[in-house]
C-alpha cells in the first residue's frame, strides 16, 4: 500500500522551514493547503491579494510581469526548496507578478494568518523568514548592479557562472532551467537578443549550445571574455 506523505513531512524539507519543531510544523501543516499544478497552470495572477506565502515541493514556479500583447516577460524561476510570496504577503498589496507552473509542480500554500501565528511564538522562524528576504534583497541589488554595469553577454556570462556546479576553471555544462525565451526575460534581454549572444559566443568557441544543454570548454576563458569587455567599455 502506499502511503500519502504528510504535510508536515513535506515543510521539513524545506529550508525555510528547518528548525521550526514537531508542534510548529503540526500547527502550520494543519492549515497548508496542497497544490498540484501541470505545466502552463497558473497559481495566482498579477494584480491578485496575496493570502499565503507559498514553497515549491518539486517542480518550478515562473514569474512573469504583463507586457504588450499576449506574452508577459519572465521575471523570476522558482525552484524546489524555495519559497516566494512573503513580501506581497506581509504588504497586503496586490500582486506585482502571476505565478504558473514552468513543468508539472508541487506548492504548499501556506495562508497568511497561520504564518503571522507562528512568527509570534517562534523568534527563529522569524529569523529565518527576515534572512530569506534580506537574501533575497541582495541578490535583486547585484542583480540590478549587473544590469547597469554590463552587456547582455556580460550578464549572461555572469549568470552562467553563478549557475550550481560551475567549477571556477576547466571545463563545464550547464542545462538552462527553463526556456531560452524564459531565461532571456529573466536577464532583461529579448529573445533575438538572447539568440544572438548564444550564436556570437558559439562562433567565438567559448560555448556550444545543444538545446537547453551548454557545454563550456574552457570557464576561465569564458569568464575572461565578460571581463575584458567591460575593460574595453570603461576605458
Amino acid at each position: 500500500m502506499r502511503h500519502r506523505v504528510t504535510t508536515e513531512a513535506l515543510l521539513a524539507h524545506l529550508p525555510l522551514f528547518e528548525g521550526l519543531g514537531s508542534d510548529g510544523l503540526a500547527r502550520l501543516g494543519a492549515s497548508v493547503i496542497r497544490v498540484e499544478l501541470r505545466r502552463g497552470d497558473v497559481l495566482f495572477r498579477e494584480g491578485d491579494l496575496p493570502t499565503a506565502l507559498y514553497a515549491v515541493v518539486f517542480g518550478r514556479i515562473q514569474l512573469s510581469t504583463s507586457g504588450p500583447g499576449r506574452r508577459g516577460r519572465v521575471v523570476g524561476l522558482i525552484d524546489a526548496g524555495e519559497s516566494f510570496g512573503e513580501a506581497v504577503m506581509f504588504l497586503e498589496r496586490r500582486s506585482l507578478v502571476t505565478a504558473s507552473a514552468a513543468v508539472d509542480s508541487l506548492v504548499l500554500q501556506v495562508p497568511k494568518d497561520a504564518v503571522l501565528d507562528e512568527l509570534a511564538r517562534n523568534a527563529a522562524f522569524a529569523r529565518r523568514v527576515i534572512g530569506n528576504l534580506s537574501q533575497r534583497i541582495e541578490h535583486l541589488v547585484r542583480e540590478l548592479h549587473g544590469y547597469r554595469a554590463g552587456s547582455g553577454a556580460d550578464r549572461f556570462i555572469a549568470w552562467l557562472m553563478r549557475r550550481p556546479g560551475v567549477p571556477s576553471s576547466g571545463g563545464s555544462s550547464v542545462t538552462l532551467p527553463a526556456p531560452k525565451a524564459a531565461i532571456a526575460g529573466r536577464l532583461n534581454l529579448s529573445a533575438e537578443q538572447f539568440s544572438r549572444i548564444l550564436r556570437d559566443l558559439s562562433a567565438d568557441g567559448l560555448l556550444s549550445v545543444h538545446g537547453r544543454v551548454l557545454r563550456i570548454p574552457d570557464v576561465e576563458r569564458l569568464a575572461g571574455a565578460s571581463a575584458r569587455a567591460a575593460e574595453r567599455a570603461a576605458a
